[in-house]
């Protein structure tokens, strides 16, 4: 896998560089708090702006199935375990599972743990926790 595109000014461009420190950085509302994902030039909840800030990493699984298909760097993994995670901070996020299908359930914690595969950074995935 190479480094995901972006560009300099690209809104996301907090996030790219959270997964090259292994943080998972999230916007949150600068007045209220409240977290948001993916990243937007502007705060869903209000027009004071969003910050940037470390995720906590824990959540819990919303949704989940086995991905019969896959980019390439993830080729050998197939099948694997794609899931909806409702983080901690509020937002849902879609993401691996680093565990066997049978093993999981709805509500099941899990906690971020990181995958590098080649010379690409790592990538966020979560696990049992």
């Amino acid at each position: 896998m190479t480094q995901a595109p972006h560009h300099p000014t690209d809104i996301g461009q907090p996030f790219w560089e959270g997964l090259a420190r292994r943080q998972l950085m999230l916007q949150f509302d600068a007045v209220s708090g409240r977290a948001q994902f993916y990243p937007r030039p502007q705060s869903l909840y209000s027009e004071a702006g969003v910050q940037w800030r470390e995720a906590s990493g824990r959540g819990t699984v919303a949704a989940f199935t086995r991905s019969r298909v896959s980019p390439p760097y993830l080729a050998d993994a197939v099948p694997y375990v794609l899931a909806l995670v409702r983080l901690e901070e509020g937002p849902r996020m879609l993401a691996r599972i680093a565990a066997p299908f049978e093993t999981l359930a709805i509500g099941q914690a899990v906690a971020l743990a990181w995958e590098a595969t080649g010379d690409a950074p790592a990538f966020p995935v979560f696990k049992p926790a």
